[in-house]
């Protein structure tokens, strides 16, 4: 089926949204629509449960909207960019030539600094679920 394709198949690189602001007044973004990352760690959909869980823990803990919102970007929102990077970073080998993408894809799964960075957001423990 693949080969059927021939020269009128093509690779569309993945989008990456980051946005000035995940709220504003009494409204949030999240999700998709908020970060949006390339999926080469497979943590788009774990972040976003994460921020939609941890939405609700802050707009529970504080009845002011807008401060509640706040407080929550500035928590969350390092992991989640942290995840952006490294996902968008682990893709870029894959349109490289395939020595060098074997050499580099090979050397990132050997160093201990980015496994580390890559299992980052996987590790973590989203707020609202430690216990009380």
């Amino acid at each position: 089926m693949i080969d059927r394709f021939g020269a009128q198949g093509r690779y569309d690189r993945f989008d990456l949204i980051k946005l000035r602001r995940w709220s504003a007044g009494r409204v949030a973004i999240i999700g998709d629509a908020a970060h949006a990352l390339p999926p080469n760690i497979g943590q788009g959909a774990g972040c976003a449960m994460m921020n939609a869980l941890s939405l609700a823990v802050y707009l529970e803990r504080n009845a002011n909207v807008p401060a509640a919102l706040e407080t929550w970007e500035t928590n969350e929102r390092p992991i989640t960019e942290h995840t952006q990077r490294m996902s968008y970073l682990l893709g870029l080998p894959t349109t490289w030539p395939p020595f060098l993408r074997t050499l580099a894809l090979g050397w990132t799964g050997r160093s201990k600094w980015l496994v580390a960075q890559r299992t980052k957001t996987a590790l973590h423990r989203p707020t609202g679920t430690a216990p009380q």
